[in-house]
């Protein structure tokens, strides 16, 4: 029996194909749930949400996993949903760090968990 060939992708850039069209179908919903934004912008909220549930999605994955396991869901649904919603926030991610570097930037790391009073 033949080996079933790399998606060409993968091969590539080390991704599945099936996470980019998961986090590119996330990032576009994203994009669209916030009115107003030029077309440029809402291209680079799928962008950055494409690459983020591409590279993301084995680990969360793995991680959804432990937590979802179930005999009747296979592991491909849980990838699919994985890369859906890590396309959905990666925009929000990205921005969220690009913020916590700034911060870092011009003083000391905030703590994390933030100190309580």
């Amino acid at each position: 029996m033949a080996d079933i060939p790399p998606d060409p992708l993968s091969a590539l850039a080390g991704i599945k194909l099936t996470h980019v069209i998961a986090g590119a179908a996330g990032g576009i919903v994203r994009s669209l749930s916030r009115p107003g934004g030029s077309w440029p912008r809402h291209m680079g909220t799928a962008i950055v949400g494409t690459f983020v549930a591409g590279y993301g999605t084995p680990v969360g994955a793995i991680l959804a996993s432990r937590y979802l396991a179930s005999p009747e869901l296979p592991s491909s649904s849980v990838e699919g949903m994985v890369g859906f919603v890590l396309g959905l926030i990666g925009m929000s991610l990205c921005e969220a760090l690009l913020r916590w570097a700034r911060a870092w930037r011009d003083g000391p790391p905030p703590p994390f968990p933030p100190a309580t009073a």
